[in-house]
């Protein structure tokens, strides 16, 4: 009987590590997918996206199959930051943004051209708030163009 219960015991556990385990599988699924995608979306449509930096027009650069919106900013120093967004899911506080940005004086920069300390990480930069859940992640895809991804 003893060993019945240590068996049902073991096997809830266990299940419960796995019910645990799935979000986390699933979104570097779902993380390292879009970032195929974004990164050959902007190698593959450089000349289209760096005419619209020029001109300042964006309507065939928001034409480009996977690019939902655009939006831009100015940054704390007065650069231009261009937001491409292309995909999320959830809503905050669980919300997770992929896109990729143009920032003028090809540096990383925080989401939305945010100035935060941003720290090197793997490939890229990342950043982590201090008291919270909020984080972010960029990545160099190529002069002045950065893939990013950010949780809040």
């Amino acid at each position: 009987m003893k060993g019945k219960v240590m068996k049902i015991i073991a096997l809830v556990l266990f299940f419960v590590i796995i019910l645990l385990l799935i979000p986390r599988v699933s979104f570097y699924i779902i993380s390292i997918r879009n970032k195929s995608k974004i990164i050959s979306l902007v190698r593959d449509n450089l000349e289209v996206l760096n005419n619209s930096i020029e001109e300042g027009v964006y309507d065939e650069a928001l034409k480009i199959e996977g690019i939902d919106d655009i939006n831009l900013f100015k940054t704390d120093e007065g650069n231009l930051y261009v937001d491409y967004f292309c995909s999320g899911f959830g809503i905050v506080p669980s919300g997770v943004y992929f896109g990729f940005y143009y920032h003028s004086i090809d540096e990383p920069i925080g989401y939305q051209g945010e100035n935060v300390q941003l720290t090197e990480d793997g490939k890229g930069w990342s950043w982590h708030q201090i008291h919270g859940d909020d984080w972010y992640y960029t990545e160099k895809i190529a002069d002045n163009w950065y893939y990013y991804e950010a949780g809040f």
